[in-house]
């Protein structure tokens, strides 16, 4: 990421050749790009078709003097965006404030100090170097998150396929012909390509949340239905760790507006966390409750909990926390901060209890009343 003093453009404006032949020479050094002119007019002109980045200016001058350009300049469209220092032997404090009033950003005293001409230019170029490479980094995100969102599309689609199609397979093997290890082995394939899976979707969506092109729609629907259909799916693969799938109170039927897609998303990563952190002969319980206009859903489980020094740290988008589950699983943390994204866009919460070796219970809420 290069920034290169040549880049930043400076107009100097002064009806008097030695003062900008010493302008010129004090700059020259810094190695700016520097543009002349020595009337009004011209500075207007240099101004629309060069679009400088600094204009330093000359109040006095004939014709037209530095407060009228500056006003002209800054009622402008194409160049109200540039920054004016104003230069001028002037130095009462009411040609000093009207230089401001008309949108000078500093003033500098003729005849020049060169010190203080080059810090208040150099403040200047800091300034618009600063802006530069954010503008770059913001463009460099993007274009990363974009390139991750085309990944994720474009493998979520055949690792769909793949994973339904180990399903199928391992629903139609019979354990006692194939042999345990090659039982076993078609249950980690099955597991991976759900771990796989789930984590091409969190990328998707996640990114679609970074470029703003996620959007809620909320449909009038009974959330624990769809909550009980999410858990459904996930107690085959928790029969593999031989964890236990429990549902408490989700017959009951509750009525709201929720984005269900969001919904789905975020049964489905509480879930794959609790199944991740659960010992085998584990029991992970998922229940609701109506309170007010929320519903509140919890996840818990019986695992190995989160020690106490690292609570703080979940989630947080700018500590990315991750730990390795029970056998070993590593995550990507992604899951957990979508959800909290999804759940805040319902003006609901995401919080959890946990103590270490006795396992943790996570809480959301989402708005479903007016």
């Amino acid at each position: 990421m290069k920034n290169l003093a040549s880049d930043y453009k400076i107009l100097i404006v002064d009806d008097v050749p030695t003062n900008v032949i010493l302008v010129q020479a004090i700059l020259k050094k810094e190695g700016y790009t520097l543009l002349t002119c020595d009337n009004g007019a011209e500075a207007l002109r240099i101004a629309q078709d060069e679009h400088p980045h600094l204009i330093l200016l000359d109040i006095m001058m004939p014709e037209m003097d530095g407060y009228e350009v500056l006003q002209r300049l800054k009622s402008n469209p194409e160049t109200n965006d540039i920054t004016v220092i104003i230069m001028s032997a002037l130095s009462d404090m009411q040609s000093i404030v009207k230089g401001y009033q008309l949108g000078a950003i500093e003033y500098v005293t003729k005849p020049f100090q060169r010190e203080e001409l080059l810090k208040r230019v150099a403040h200047r170029y800091e300034l618009f170097s600063i802006e530069r490479i954010k503008a770059e980094l913001e463009n460099t995100i993007e274009s990363r998150d974009t390139l991750y969102s085309v990944i994720a599309y474009d493998l979520r689609s055949p690792l769909g396929s793949l994973k339904m199609m180990n399903n199928a397979i391992l629903s139609m093997v019979d354990k006692d012909k194939v042999g345990g290890d090659v039982f076993d082995m078609l249950q980690m394939i099955n597991k991976t390509s759900e771990e796989i899976f789930l984590l091409l979707d969190n990328l998707l969506k996640w990114t679609k949340n970074r470029l703003k092109k996620q959007h809620v729609y909320k449909q009038e629907t009974d959330i624990n239905t769809i909550i009980s259909k999410s858990v459904d799916v996930y107690v085959p693969i928790m029969q593999q760790k031989g964890i236990k799938l429990t549902q408490e109170g989700l017959d009951k039927e509750i009525v709201g507006a929720i984005d269900i897609e969001m919904l789905k998303t975020i049964i489905r990563n509480l879930l794959s966390n609790a199944m991740k952190f659960s010992f085998e002969g584990g029991e992970v319980v998922v229940s609701s409750k109506v309170d007010g206009d929320f519903i509140v859903v919890s996840v818990k489980d019986s695992g190995k909990g989160i020690k106490a020094e690292d609570q703080s740290k979940l989630l947080q988008a700018d500590s990315h926390f991750t730990t390795y589950g029970t056998n070993n699983e590593k995550g990507s943390g992604l899951g957990l901060l979508l959800s909290k994204d999804y759940i805040e866009s319902h003006e609901g919460e995401i919080w959890f209890d946990s103590e270490e070796g006795k396992g943790s219970t996570f809480y959301f809420s989402l708005k479903i009343g007016d």
